[in-house]
């Protein structure tokens, strides 16, 4: 991101903008396709990363692109950290395989798991190493890192177990999810650390968790808060985004509390229930339909964010508190007609203010 971008996303977080932010999760499902490029030559040819990352910013320069400028491969990074073995593949995603699905034979892999370092185990190093390279390569296009990124406890705890398996542990065996999560809280923070010691401009952390919301509402309070909350607080200086796009709305109602000024999430639940849900304090990051961006309809694009806009600002009383997004990240197959019409809406709203 530039200065420019940074300064209005920081402006919004304090709900003193005085335009609505296009703020679009970015990364691998959606850049590798739309600039022409496997996923392994995305991931693995330094020239082909920065190339598609510029692409990006020259085919859209009103969009502010989430995180910006992300050393990912998919949802890897912290599970290989504990073993998982991973398949990557020239059109799409890599797949982790998990390490146990037998849930009476997850207290001994639980009691044999090691805390990763971030710095020696699993892809992390790897990832932390292109950090390092394409830094200097973005600041000299007069870009900086705004923020790093982690994929939430349970998401990795998912990936080790399967989201199947971890719904049932805590009933089943609660000491056992409770010493799992606990070593994939650590994990995620660890993680998140290593990476800001690569990245001194980082103002923000981003962690992404849509499994937390597989649980009900007092669940949710009892199993999942307080890990995610100690996480948050463990980062007091930095803006904190969450990303949860899972259908239910557990969680909304707790996300201040849990420490969140940025919240991104699904369209399926309808902005102006959300802004009442979540309270007036954090900043709502959506909720355009992400598949609406990958259809050949520009203007169902258009009259989507723009409605939603409307709506948003009939239940909150201002354009405050909102970065204009997709109910999610971009999506395979997301195209510049689409995405221009998106940034569009948002500019003719943006022109009445």
């Amino acid at each position: 991101m530039n200065s420019d971008q940074i300064k209005l996303l920081e402006e919004t977080i304090r709900h003193n903008n005085a335009k609505i932010p296009v703020a679009l999760i970015a990364d691998s499902p959606w850049i590798p396709g739309y600039c022409g490029h496997t996923f392994i030559d995305y991931y693995s040819r330094n020239d082909v990363w920065m190339a598609d990352n510029r692409k990006i910013r020259k085919d859209f320069p009103e969009a502010i692109f989430v995180p910006g400028w992300w050393v990912e491969y998919g949802m890897t990074a912290e599970p290989t950290g504990f073993g998982c073995p991973t398949c990557f593949f020239d059109d799409n995603l890599p797949h982790l395989r998990s390490l146990e699905e037998d849930i009476d034979k997850i207290e001994a892999m639980v009691d044999n798991l090691q805390l990763p370092d971030p710095k020696a185990d699993g892809l992390m190093p790897l990832l932390l190493n292109q950090q390092r390279l394409y830094q200097p390569q973005l600041e000299a296009d007069g870009d900086q890192v705004y923020m790093v990124c982690a994929r939430g406890p349970f998401t990795v705890a998912s990936h080790m177990i399967t989201v199947t398996t971890l719904c049932m542990l805590p009933m089943i065996y609660p000491e056992v999810f409770d010493k799992l999560i606990t070593k994939t809280s650590e994990c995620v923070k660890r993680w998140l650390e290593a990476q800001l010691e690569n990245v001194k401009t980082a103002k923000a952390i981003l962690v992404l968790d849509d499994v937390c919301g597989f649980y009900g509402p007092e669940d949710f309070q009892t199993q999942c808060f307080p890990y995610m909350q100690k996480l948050f607080a463990s980062f007091p200086e930095l803006s904190h985004y969450f990303h949860n796009d899972n259908t239910t709305n557990c969680c909304y109602p707790h996300l201040t509390d849990m420490g969140v000024d940025v919240f991104n999430f699904t369209h399926l639940q309808d902005i102006a229930e959300t802004r009442k849900m979540a309270g007036d304090k954090l900043v709502l990051m959506g909720n355009v339909p992400p598949m609406l961006l990958a259809g050949n309809d520009p203007k169902a694009v258009y009259d989507a964010t723009k409605s939603i806009i409307e709506k948003y600002i009939a239940a909150n009383g201002s354009h405050h508190g909102l970065m204009l997004s997709t109910g999610g990240g971009l999506p395979m197959g997301a195209t510049k007609e689409n995405i221009d019409a998106l940034i569009q809406a948002v500019a003719d709203v943006n022109a009445t203010l």
